[in-house]
């Protein structure tokens, strides 16, 4: 198929065994845009089986004049021109940027004036993105997307990114209380005042009893393995419980369908979440690997045996990958006074025992690591 635009041809070459109207409803329902992009059809073979209408004619019609420059349209610039386009003109405008473009490719490159900022790339756009209750003023790339933005801009590691094609849920974010992908929610779609809350804006202190219910149930539960997927359960498990407070086992399953373990962990994320929507309703809760207990005021207490002071610490300078993490967490745990470690490339949550440690001396542990925190 190619098409043109502004009254321009179109040229289908197929052989059909018979050529009536019918033929060409059929491929005017695979292909909508035909009757609104060029009124004439035009057949190689001879003669054109269909008028506009799509009845059938006898006409002869020559061959499309071919001293135009032909279409080159690129994935790459399909996307920037559909970007530049209107939203709501659909592939009819963006397919009308496009295709100008690549016939003037010197109009490509314009520029946007944005107000006090000066000219940017028509490409770019301004966005004010407001993330936990942080509001970010920033020029995004319009086939950025938020995990990008959030990872690579702001240096946010509150979301994960598994699969980067909107499959896992890994990468899940809320946006106005509804769970999205941030892989493929695009940046530039977003700063009209929406609010996007990520699993760094739940905790409400520090330590495992300023987590918010769901983190704790996640955590103190098991309900995680190798930790790549459990940002986006929670924050899944989070829109879930606002709307369902007290789901069923279909109502969990449906609601976290979007989500994805490739550990296996469910049985505990089940019951992760049905802890979480207990405590959530003021019931009292002990946790499977409990260091707390939570009682129905809502006071957080410490359970006997389970004495430790938990904090998480920044890099200082991010690592490498993931892959350079784990021998420094074995190092880091082989340390006298270190209860548990756990973290990324970027971060990591460490509990020790007050008795031997406290902050001044863990934080020299990592320096001598060399990992010093900020």
């Amino acid at each position: 198929l190619r098409e043109g635009v502004g009254g321009a041809s179109v040229t289908w070459r197929r052989t059909l065994a018979r050529h009536d109207g019918r033929a060409f409803d059929k491929l005017a329902s695979l292909y909508p845009t035909a009757r609104l992009i060029a009124p004439s059809i035009h057949w190689s073979g001879g003669e054109c089986p269909v008028d506009e209408t799509g009845g059938t004619t006898s006409d002869p019609v020559a061959e499309p004049d071919t001293s135009k420059p032909a279409l080159s349209v690129t994935r790459r610039n399909f996307l920037i021109g559909a970007g530049a386009g209107a939203a709501a003109a659909g592939v009819v405008l963006g397919g009308a940027v496009v295709a100008n473009k690549a016939i003037n490719p010197e109009s490509a490159t314009t520029t946007t004036t944005t107000t006090g900022g000066g000219a940017i790339p028509a490409t770019m756009r301004r966005v004010a993105l407001t993330i936990d209750n942080v509001k970010y003023d920033l020029v995004v790339d319009n086939r950025e997307s938020l995990w990008e933005t959030m990872n690579f801009q702001l240096g946010l590691s509150n979301s994960n990114l598994g699969c980067d094609r909107a499959q896992c849920g890994a990468c899940a974010v809320l946006v106005d209380g509804k769970a999205v992908n941030g892989c493929t929610v695009l940046s530039a779609r977003l700063g009209r005042g929406q609010k996007i809350a990520t699993v760094a804006g739940l905790a409400t202190g520090p330590g495992v009893a300023g987590l918010h219910p769901i983190q704790r149930a996640f955590w103190l539960d098991g309900g995680f393995q190798c930790g790549i997927c459990t940002r986006g359960f929670i924050m899944s498990t989070v829109q879930l419980l606002g709307a369902t407070p007290k789901p069923t086992t279909a109502e969990i399953a449906e609601g976290l369908a979007g989500n994805i373990c490739r550990c296996g962990e469910y049985a505990k994320i089940f019951t992760a979440v049905n802890t979480a929507a207990a405590e959530m309703r003021g019931e009292k809760v002990t946790h499977l690997a409990s260091p707390v207990v939570v009682g129905t005021a809502g006071v957080t207490e410490t359970a006997p045996g389970a004495a430790g002071v938990s904090k998480e610490f920044q890099f200082a300078t991010p690592m490498g990958t993931i892959e350079d993490y784990d021998p420094f967490e074995q190092a880091l745990k082989k340390r006298d006074g270190i209860l548990s470690v756990s973290g990324n490339e970027r971060s990591v949550t460490i509990k020790w025992d007050p008795a031997k440690l406290d902050e001044a001396k863990v934080r020299a542990i990592l320096v001598d690591l060399g990992h010093a925190a900020r």
